[in-house]
């Protein structure tokens, strides 16, 4: 339950009734608590709950030397003054000032922040719990980095010290906005001049991947982005995070993203492009890559399917390894994604709809779980190319088939008896050519 301590600096006695908010809204009432303040008392006084922490307002009455006092002061907006001195305070003093009486507060974890002198006090006020800060994004920083931010709260610390913790928040996180943190860049569309952190972006998505630490986040923010050349992804362990919004357009004859590290990732792209181009969206050759919550598809092309462009989602590289793919949805392509000879990985939980084929597997050693198909229906699911092997993964089609959504099937590899070629059939699948 939380409490506040009232102290009463005047010689009058009073009786004082504290309103409870209900949740963080004001108007919004939780009942009040009522008790009595002796002069120069101190009382600890119980209130709300876990759940209603905040008060809305607070009524205080005496009658002393043959004057009555009466005085309600109540919150009608959040962070308004009386809302920051009741709430951001852990304690509230009354004082007497002429005729009239003053309610002020105090917070020991606020008055730390007010009266740090140094870099090291400063941030041993910022993160203390009592505070109640938002460091989840600091926390992830460097020491360095962290005492860079305490000394910008330090320097900008008002002349009459920050007013509240909500004062002190909205430092912190301006700091933290304008802070480079090269494990975590940032990208705007259309951004000039920018340095790489969130308040001040790069306009490129390689800006961001040739400024961020290996093992680092490139954040691209909400925005189009114009894609006229490559995009390499080139250095190890880094993530592409696209934040809901995020579109690339392709607008040239290219394979828009080109992954040649390692254990790197792609997450929540939104790709397409102006006019169907004979290429793939992403071309993976760094191993053990995860290509995951990403939307890609081509622009509207007239039936039949023969005779679209062969544009493609993904494609690995031959004996590419470690291959994730997951959660992506892709739509009105020629293929989803073509696996090439001794690619290894995973292939799960994927939407794939309007494709001449969604998998092409040639030559490949990629499992299929949970991968499922919208409308218009895909020409073919899953197409097993000839030069496939005849062994795992790919030795039952029936249950290859029910673990991805009842997908079609077209098998196309042959086997070698008696010297002759015989094309494999399979009731219930595909035994036509399909051609790619």
């Amino acid at each position: 339950m939380p409490e506040k301590m009232f102290i009463n600096n005047s010689l009058a006695k009073f009786e004082i009734t504290i309103f409870i908010r209900e949740g963080e809204l004001p108007y919004n009432q939780d009942g009040t608590v009522s008790f009595t303040l002796n002069p120069g008392e101190a009382q600890t006084v119980p209130y709300g709950s876990d759940q209603n922490i905040f008060l809305n307002g607070i009524l205080f009455f005496t009658i002393f030397e043959g004057d009555l006092y009466s005085k309600m002061q109540f919150v009608t907006l959040s962070e308004s003054e009386l809302d920051d001195l009741l709430n951001t305070n852990d304690t509230i003093i009354i004082t007497s000032n002429l005729t009239d009486y003053v309610i002020s507060g105090s917070n020991i974890y606020l008055d730390a922040i007010n009266n740090a002198q140094t870099i090291a006090e400063m941030r041993a006020a910022m993160e203390d719990p009592g505070l109640g800060l938002d460091l989840s994004l600091y926390n992830s920083l460097t020491d360095a980095q962290k005492n860079q931010l305490a000394g910008e709260l330090l320097n900008d610390r008002p002349i009459g010290g920050y007013t509240s913790t909500t004062n002190v928040q909205i430092a912190l996180d301006t700091a933290l906005n304008e802070l480079v943190n090269l494990d975590n860049i940032f990208v705007l569309a259309g951004s000039v001049g920018g340095n790489g952190s969130q308040a001040y972006p790069f306009g490129t998505i390689q800006e961001g991947i040739t400024a961020v630490n290996p093992t680092g986040v490139v954040n691209i923010l909400a925005g189009i982005y114009p894609i006229t050349s490559q995009i390499n992804v080139n250095k190890a362990g880094i993530t592409l995070k696209g934040e809901i919004g995020t579109s690339l357009l392709v607008q040239a004859d290219i394979i828009a993203i080109l992954i040649t590290a390692a254990i790197t990732t792609v997450d929540g792209l939104t790709i397409t492009s102006d006019i169907p181009y004979a290429r793939e969206f992403i071309q993976v050759g760094g191993a053990n890559t995860s290509l995951i919550n990403n939307t890609i598809y081509g622009p509207v092309q007239a039936l039949p399917m023969s005779n679209w462009v062969v544009n493609r989602a993904v494609v690995p590289q031959v004996g590419n390894t470690g291959l994730f793919v997951e959660g992506n949805t892709f739509y009105s392509l020629r293929t989803g994604i073509y696996i090439n000879p001794n690619v290894t990985g995973a292939i799960n939980n994927n939407i794939v709809y309007n494709t001449k084929g969604a998998f092409l597997v040639d030559g490949a050693f990629t499992t299929f779980v949970g991968n499922s198909w919208g409308i218009p229906a895909n020409e073919v699911d899953i197409v097993l190319l000839d030069g496939t092997t005849m062994g795992s993964p790919y030795d039952d089609l029936t249950a290859l088939s029910v673990a991805n959504n009842n997908a079609s099937i077209s098998d196309q590899r042959v086997i070698f008896l008696e010297n002759e070629v015989t094309p494999i059939f399979k009731k219930g699948f595909w035994s036509s050519i399909f051609r790619k």
